[in-house]
């Protein structure tokens, strides 16, 4: 068994369009440790039943759409309200759909935001690191973020459907067509329980170009956090049943978009996974 480098969410990617100098969340801290404790609190005092992220965010889907969902610099429109987490005092409003592009927005909202499909509801509680260089706060602040996400248009997204498309007509496989854009075909189907984003999952995989096949990474009995992993993994796992076996065909927009993860994946690649979910660790 080894830890794979390939599937991790590239938070230097995601991040780096906002983040000065190249700067990281000091996770031992006493800063973070007091903003996440915080959160923690609020959370557990009103009974809100958050997913947290590795880097510190919380969010909670309170009303699923069925869209797609948004990547890196994808256009949006949103409802939404901007709250300080210790007074519930508001920063900011907009009660029409507002226009935004993703990576405009601050770093902790582009990095929960893609979680979310078209049309749903939610929150995102955001550690007071991630509310720097917001206009309106004098001073950085633990953040609500409450909104709807009415509407994403994800262009690469249409150009990396059609080339997968293409790819399956080619080699003659029938795949299920998920609204997120992520292709799977169901090559072993067992009936052991779904993996939750909450849940950490054992599993063997090999990671493969679709351009070319040619083999990226694989790994035999490894543990990862879903919510840690990129989308079109969080997406396809929880699909799946303990024991069987999936091809995932995952669009660049839900892996690594115009950035690629800094290694052999390039800007806007489109790749394919053969996966086989050996356990559900349930926390």
């Amino acid at each position: 068994m080894r830890v794979s480098w390939i599937f991790i969410l590239p938070i230097v990617g995601i991040l780096s369009s906002c983040l000065k100098d190249n700067a990281v969340v000091d996770q031992t801290g006493p800063q973070y440790i007091k903003d996440t404790t915080a959160i923690g609190a609020y959370l557990k005092q009103n009974n809100i039943a958050a997913v947290k992220m590795s880097q510190g965010i919380w969010f909670i889907i309170d009303s699923a759409g069925n869209g797609i969902r948004p990547n890196f610099s994808d256009s949006i429109k949103v409802r939404y309200s901007l709250k300080q987490l210790a007074d519930l005092s508001l920063v900011s409003q907009s009660t029409q759909p507002k226009h935004f592009v993703l990576d405009s927005l601050l770093v902790g909202i582009q990095v929960a935001l893609p979680e979310f499909q078209a049309g749903s509801k939610g929150r995102i509680f955001l550690p007071s690191f991630y509310s720097h260089g917001y206009g309106y706060l004098f001073s950085p602040s633990n953040l609500i973020y409450e909104f709807q996400l009415t509407e994403v248009k994800d262009y690469q997204l249409k150009f990396d459907t059609a080339t997968i498309d293409t790819y399956l007509n080619i080699h003659s496989i029938s795949a299920v067509k998920d609204k997120s854009g992520l292709r799977y075909s169901i090559d072993t189907l067992k009936t052991g329980v779904a993996p939750l984003l909450s849940d950490e999952v054992q599993v063997n995989y090999v990671a493969k170009n679709l351009s070319d096949g040619s083999t990226l990474d694989q790994g035999t009995s490894v543990t990862f956090p879903v919510s840690g992993l990129i989308l079109g993994w969080q997406i396809g796992l929880q699909k799946m049943q303990e024991g069987s076996t999936f091809s995932f065909y995952v669009l660049s927009s839900l892996a690594y978009g115009p950035n690629g993860n800094g290694g052999m994946i390039k800007a806007n690649t489109n790749l394919i996974f053969n996966v086989k979910l050996l356990k559900v660790i349930h926390h």
